[in-house]
């Protein structure tokens, strides 16, 4: 007689359980940094339709779906990573209703076909890659290269890891990361519910600058807390209106030239191109 194998697991009290196996799982962000939040001028998650699909395809123990927080990619907005027979699949802009249908029809199709297929062409325009070991969806190479600069010089008296530390190696944004949230007192980033808070979009960029180049080796991480530390301080003295990231930019603009990187012209002028609407990044 047929036997049926289970995925039996014994648990820490010692019950022995059935897991279920899943042909895929889907990620969808809906509480991240960016992903929902309508009152930052992102679209919506229609996380009520995410669910009820889920629940009327009958994909649970199938297609697990979790709907949740940051999933990375900050750059882009209502982001989903769709996971099946061990291939990943990211998706952006998943913000309308029709969307959200055509992915479930693109998860009905691979699992009818019994294998992974390529997106229809309803979400081919919001594919991309995410991860380092694939290809990007029209086959151009990429540079993955981040090099590991955070040092355990940077990285001593705040309880961080450091390359040396760890068995496997700690990369050097696992390091930088550690150090922002070591980043306490007036000079603490401003955060909502955990997670990073930028009012405008020169903020986000003039925080992933810094922690960049403080990433490939331009300066120490503590050498920016430190004198930043030194710009809130002179701000609270001044009294009048307090804008953190004001500050963390003309710190970010000090060290750079005392470091030799950019001249105080150089600042200048691009200070003045981006106020005067001439381009659209910090530098």
């Amino acid at each position: 007689m047929y036997e049926r194998r289970r995925n039996l697991v014994v648990r820490p009290d010692a019950r022995l359980v059935n897991v279920a196996r899943f042909r895929g799982q889907l990620f969808v962000c809906a509480s991240g940094c960016c992903c929902g939040r309508v009152e930052e001028g992102f679209a919506p998650v229609p996380t009520d339709l995410f669910h009820r699909e889920w629940e009327r395809r009958r994909l649970r123990n199938v297609v697990h779906l979790t709907i949740g927080g940051c999933l990375g990619p900050c750059a882009l907005a209502n982001v989903v990573l769709l996971l099946f027979d061990g291939q990943a699949q990211w998706f952006h802009s998943m913000n309308r209703d029709g969307l959200v249908l055509a992915l479930y029809d693109h998860v009905d199709g691979m699992l009818e076909a019994d294998g992974v297929l390529p997106p229809p062409p309803a979400l081919a325009p919001y594919h991309f890659t995410a991860s380092s070991w694939q290809a990007r969806p029209d086959g151009q190479p990429v540079d993955d290269f981040r090099p590991r600069l955070a040092t355990a010089a940077d990285a001593a008296g705040h309880g961080c890891p450091s390359v040396a530390d760890e068995p496997d190696g700690a990369s050097g944004a696992a390091v930088v990361e550690c150090l922002v949230a070591d980043m306490t007192g007036p000079a603490a980033v401003p955060r909502k519910n955990g997670e990073l808070v930028f009012a405008e979009p020169w903020q986000g960029r003039a925080f992933g600058m810094a922690v960049a180049l403080s990433e490939q080796g331009a300066f120490a991480w503590e050498e920016f807390r430190q004198e930043l530390i030194v710009q809130v301080a002179a701000a609270e003295r001044r009294g009048g209106r307090f804008e953190y990231y004001e500050i963390w930019l003309a710190t970010f603009e000090r060290l750079l030239a005392a470091k030799g990187l950019v001249s105080g012209a150089e600042v200048e002028e691009c200070a003045f191109q981006y106020e005067f609407g001439e381009r659209d990044e910090v530098f």
